[in-house]
């Protein structure tokens, strides 16, 4: 039995509860659907007619605890079993508040992954564990279920909208992925797996170079293989960002709410009144509706002007938008450390223990970058993560591994953005992705300024 397991792998917080779940409910059929058939045999037997020995002089005709027993313990029972049910329903189906997010496009017979800075894979998924991690997930062509056996997690993925599921994994290795609905003819190759990793490992990995058949890449002649193409690619913020600008959205959604249509600024997770009184919610599903097919839901105060992109974007694109109009949002953000300081274009200062001069638009700008690229995961505030912490850290000593000391300043904090392996920090292990010119100048000025506002 060792090499025919009656139950996969625990591998993720939830799979204990479901399986000790699953056991009540396996014991409670046993105890109802096979012992007592058989006492009710015994009885029928015990008491039959041709039995002259049972004893029929005094039967008993009413008893008020025994009714009342024999229906109370099993209402008591299938209740508890409901209310228990329920709970972990919805502790399932509840996202904490900061997740990874990973978007997923299933297709006949793939499916495709991209993680927030860029990376891409086919038919795997790699994930940290101990971290709560959100897949995003649509369909190209059919229904699809994204099946985890080990993590006790399936959702059905859907054409034309987006369906979601979380799981936070607990153990590294590497796991079964399943399409759980029949999908077409090759619905049984359409497998994959999991690939639980310690954060420092999956953070190497994420700048691991490789090859991906991106969802809708083919050559372009018919009966053609895909193309493979890079796996690591931009963050998907800073694509969405290019693909906003050079579709023009810019011109008409302002951030100031002075264009013809409503600003995205804090839009993502806000509840927005439509022109017909209704109140929706600002997620991923309404955006992706308001960009291919804006006419459907039109927000108070705006006239229906926006033209459709439906068959003019792929569902990469889609995505891609979506994530960089989350990054407009506090709600966006996976998490982040300190908050962005308020103010105009002007230079905000501080006395002592306060942060150093900096520009606070810049700072704001910055804590949305740092956000996107996820570096809030590593440099963490409390200096639990495998990065150090970056409040205080602007014009002080750093010990470096090779025993030097260098002054944080401008300089530093770009060369450790640009070339994070030039120098490391006594104590840290060199897994930080080297940005060189994924990221603009103007991007690693906003992190610099986003830095200095940290203070002390």
């Amino acid at each position: 039995m060792r090499n025919f397991p009656l139950f996969p792998d625990q591998a993720s917080s939830f799979a204990g509860q479901v399986d000790t779940l699953y056991a009540v409910l396996i014991g409670l059929s046993l105890l109802f659907g096979g012992v007592l058939p058989f006492i009710i045999l015994f009885l029928m037997v015990r008491y039959h007619r041709s039995n002259k020995a049972a004893d029929r002089l005094n039967q008993v005709h009413s008893n008020l605890a025994l009714e009342l027993t024999w229906s109370g313990i099993p209402l008591l029972l299938v209740m508890g079993v409901f209310f228990w049910g329920a709970f972990l329903y919805v502790h399932i189906r509840t996202p904490p508040q900061q997740t990874l997010e990973v978007y997923v496009i299933g297709k006949q017979w793939m499916w495709h992954a991209q993680h927030p800075n860029g990376k891409r894979e086919n038919n795997e998924l790699h994930v940290p564990i101990n971290r709560p991690v959100r897949l995003i997930m649509t369909s190209q062509d059919v229904i699809h279920s994204f099946y985890i056996p080990a993590f006790r997690v399936k959702q059905d993925v859907l054409p034309g909208r987006y369906t979601s599921l979380w799981f936070e994994a607990t153990r590294p290795g590497e796991y079964h992925l399943f399409c759980a609905e029949y999908c077409g003819t090759e619905h049984s190759l359409m497998v994959g797996r999991v690939v639980a990793l310690s954060l420092a490992d999956y953070e190497r990995w994420l700048v691991t170079p490789g090859e991906v058949i991106l969802p809708d890449g083919s050559s372009g002649a018919a009966g053609a293989p895909p193309v493979l193409v890079p796996a690591a690619g931009d963050p998907m913020a800073l694509v969405g960002e290019q693909l906003f600008t050079n579709l023009g959205c810019a011109g008409c959604h302002r951030m100031d709410g002075a264009g013809i249509g409503p600003s995205l600024q804090g839009l993502y997770g806000s509840q927005e009144r439509m022109s017909d009184g209704a109140v929706v919610t600002a997620d991923e599903n309404y955006l992706r509706t308001s960009i291919l097919n804006p006419g459907a839901q039109i927000v108070a105060g705006y006239q229906n002007v926006m033209p459709s992109y439906a068959g003019q974007l792929s569902e990469d694109q889609v995505n891609q938008l979506i994530a960089y109009i989350k990054s407009l949002s506090d709600g966006g953000a996976s998490s982040g450390s300190g908050a962005a300081t308020s103010g105009g274009s002007g230079a905000a200062t501080g006395g002592a223990g306060e942060a150093p001069p900096f520009d606070a638009a810049l700072a704001a700008q910055g804590q949305q970058v740092f956000a996107n690229l996820g570096c809030a995961g590593c440099h963490r505030s409390d200096g639990a993560g495998i990065g150090p912490a970056l409040e205080g850290l602007y014009n002080t000593e750093q010990r470096m591994a090779d025993g030097s000391v260098v002054i944080a300043d401008e300089a530093y904090i770009i060369e450790s953005i640009r070339n994070s392996a030039a120098r490391i920090a006594e104590g840290y292990q060199p897994v930080m992705p080297v940005y060189g010119n994924q990221l603009s100048d103007d991007q690693v000025r906003q992190l610099v300024e986003y830095i200095k506002s940290l203070g002390d």
